[in-house]
């Protein structure tokens, strides 16, 4: 059991408006300052705190993603495959850069956060590890105005009613009924599902965030370890929550209003509710937590003051008009500092393989007592289970001994004398059972002749009362034991609850009925003019003005690709003539070796140990191309990515350019000009790297799904 305190790490978002004179921080103290000048409309009389200074584990400040990763997720993630569960949540202000640290951007590779990379080591750990198996299986789960809404079902969440229970369970923790667990055979599908879960997110906009999550987001890895090369029944249970909060909000500087104004309410409410959690752990005498005060709180039970090892990731926007919630997060963080968590391995045992060792023990036992009986010149004893014949022989061995035939009885083993003793107590019972009857029977013989039978009016009550079960109760309704005679039961078919779904057969018809129907209001549709300019030439003016930013960068990445396929091209060459060599070399080894086997001498010549050096070195190379190849496969997968988002971000813009300009005109330009999309070389999967392509697969995968998803939508509502 290790007991520890929850790591903190403060992130600073970058921003070219530091505020420099209300903040210092010292990386290498691990400390930050804060000053706040009081506000001179309060009058002479004023006690507000000017000064702050917080120490923390850590300091991320302009940092990269992976800089963040190697600090914040690497150890915890290795910790929860030896069997620890493992939590890291990110905290702080809407706006100040949550949802980039979990999950990162999606314009370039090298953006990605805490989540895609966590899969990514996990999986790889994995394959680093032939000797133990495991199960990976995932889940994503949204807290929306105190409602939980189960990301990766197949309902989605506008359709699902969020009254999915939290359960305390004493073996596995806290787990979340009816929550979807997808099986996850690899880093694609993992990936796949956290694409699939975010693209369900609510999210809104307000004047500090365009994209700010208005929910609590939990991404949970269940993880499932046994060994292969041992029959040993212990299984290690482990979890890994991911888990995306949604920002606190100051409402006067969100101008939210409606329902962004609701979800800020319930945000603020669960987080300050987390708070109080946070207090009650780090008192020393507190008998009672208020976890479930929230759902935020009682799911993050295990990871706050729980058996987890958790780290929190606090963000804070370090501009002079946010430095109240700078200061607000910055406390925040030093209290949760003062909880501890005691971190235990997981292991359970599994029932079948415990059966297994039982009989393995067990095999070995009768042995040893075999073994034991002919080293003591003892005849052959039965250890097994007595058969009715031999209960029976036995039985017959207590009568002759309590009846006195037999003075002394052998005893063979302890088996024997347990059978002997409850045979005895078998005749005791048998015999007690007989004297009571016969005693009965004795004393019932003159009360009968004495009594006779029953009077009439005795008789008739005594059947009367034969008819029911206790006492009829006359408050109405059925009696206790008795039913009314007139009543019959309900029939069964009315009881089965009413069908919620439409038949299949019902929505094909209206999909095709609808389909027909958009046909003939296309066909009816007037056609439009035909615009005044040609929209090739209208393409070329909008990347020469607005576009010219966008393209530009389309360009520079177009030039980067190629020069990375040259370097690739050259990389390629290298590693093949260097391949060749160490084939050479390893023929002509081989032919040495075979010529002083002949020779039945075991002593390595001159010509030998240079071709062995030759070797080592071709391979130090070859394996320094190798991974510079592997490494420019990666840059070429990220760019080749930068270059789809920026070319598809060209269109958009464009097509909202041209709307604005010269209205909405139908396209007199083919869609090959207009995109001018480059030849580029099908990739198979030997040419990408496992890691990238199951990033880029995953999210292509999610995005050709719902595209699919809002076609099949359109058609319907049409």
């Amino acid at each position: 059991m290790v007991k520890s305190s929850i790591r903190v790490i403060i992130r600073t978002r970058p921003t070219a408006n530091f505020a420099s004179k209300n903040l210092k921080i010292d990386i290498e103290k691990k400390t930050i300052e804060a000053f706040i000048p009081k506000d001179s409309d309060q009058g002479l009389i004023n006690n507000q705190q000017e000064n702050w200074k917080f120490k923390f584990d850590e300091f991320l400040h302009n940092s990269t993603q992976e800089e963040v990763y190697d600090t914040c997720g690497r150890d915890i993630i290795h910790s929860v495959l030896e069997g620890y569960n493992g939590t890291v949540f990110a905290y702080g202000q809407t706006g100040a850069g949550k949802t980039y640290t979990m999950s990162g951007g999606s314009q370039n590779y090298k953006f990605r956060g805490i989540i895609p990379r966590a899969i990514s080591q996990i999986f790889n750990e994995i394959q680093s590890k032939p000797e133990f198996s495991y199960v990976v299986k995932v889940s994503f789960a949204e807290i929306y105005n105190e409602l939980i809404y189960d990301l990766l079902s197949s309902t989605p969440p506008s359709e699902q009613t969020g009254n999915i229970m939290i359960q305390d369970d004493p073996k596995f923790g806290i787990t979340v009924k009816g929550l979807t667990h997808v099986l996850c055979g690899s880093e694609e599908d993992a990936l796949n599902q956290v694409f699939e879960g975010e693209s369900n997110r609510t999210i809104a906009e307000h004047k500090l965030n365009k994209n700010s999550t208005r929910s609590h987001c939990i991404y949970t890895l269940h993880m499932e370890c046994r060994s292969r090369v041992e029959s040993s029944e212990k299984v290690v249970y482990s979890k890994l929550n991911l888990v995306d909060l949604a920002g606190s909000e100051r409402t006067k500087k969100t101008g939210s209003e409606g329902l962004t104004l609701t979800e800020a309410n319930f945000i603020n409410k669960s987080l300050s509710y987390m708070e109080q959690v946070v207090i009650a752990l780090s008192e020393k005498n507190r008998d009672h937590v208020p976890y479930r005060q929230s759902k935020l709180t009682y799911y993050l039970k295990d990871s706050i003051g729980g058996n987890s090892k958790t780290l929190m990731v606090a963000n804070i926007w370090p501009e002079p008009e946010h430095m109240e919630e700078t200061i607000s997060t910055l406390r925040f963080a030093t209290r949760m500092m003062r909880v501890s968590n005691e971190a235990t391995i997981n292991v359970e045992l599994d029932p079948s393989q415990l059966v297994d060792r039982y009989k393995r023990e067990i095999r070995d036992l009768k042995q040893e007592l075999a073994m034991h009986d002919t080293l003591a010149n003892r005849g052959r004893v039965v250890y097994e289970a007595y058969t009715p014949e031999q209960q029976y022989q036995i039985q017959l061995l207590a009568e002759r001994y309590l009846e006195g035939d037999l003075d002394e009885v052998d005893i063979e083993s302890l088996r024997q004398v347990r059978e002997l003793f409850n045979q005895i107590r078998h005749i005791y019972r048998k015999t007690m059972t007989r004297l009571g009857a016969e005693d009965l029977k004795n004393r019932s013989r003159p009360a009968t002749n004495k009594t006779g039978t029953l009077k009439g009016n005795e008789a008739k009550g005594f059947e009367e009362r034969e008819e029911g079960v206790g006492q009829e109760e006359h408050s109405g309704g059925f009696g206790l034991g008795r039913a009314n005679p007139n009543s019959r039961p309900v029939d069964s078919s009315a009881l089965e609850p009413k069908n919620q779904f439409v038949q299949e057969e019902e929505i094909e018809e209206k999909k095709v009925s609808s389909r027909e129907e958009a046909k003939k209001a296309s066909a009816n549709r007037s056609p439009k003019k035909v615009p005044l300019i040609d929209k090739n030439q209208a393409f070329m003016e909008f990347k020469n003005g607005e576009g010219k930013e966008i393209d530009s960068t389309l360009n520079e990445n177009k030039e980067d690709l190629k020069e990375r396929k040259n370097r690739i091209k050259s990389l390629t060459d290298e590693v093949n003539g260097l391949k060749k060599l160490i084939d050479e070399c390893k023929d002509n080894l081989d032919s040495i070796r075979s010529e002083r086997h002949n020779e039945e001498e075991d002593v390595i010549d001159e010509e030998e140990f240079a071709l062995i050096k030759k070797l080592k070195d071709y391979k130090k190379a070859y394996r320094s191309n190798y991974d510079q190849l592997k490494a420019s496969k990666d840059e070429i997968n990220a760019i080749s990515q930068n270059i789809e988002f920026a070319r598809d971000k060209l269109i958009a813009e464009f097509e909202i350019w041209y709307e604005k300009k010269f209205g909405n005109q139908p396209e007199t330009m083919s869609r090959e000009s207009a995109r001018e999309r480059p030849q580029t070389e099908e990739k198979t999967n030997d040419d990408l790297d496992l890691d990238a392509f199951a990033y880029i697969k995953a999210k292509k995968n999610v995005q050709t799904l719902h595209k699919a998803k809002k076609v099949l939508g359109a058609v319907g509502k049409a």
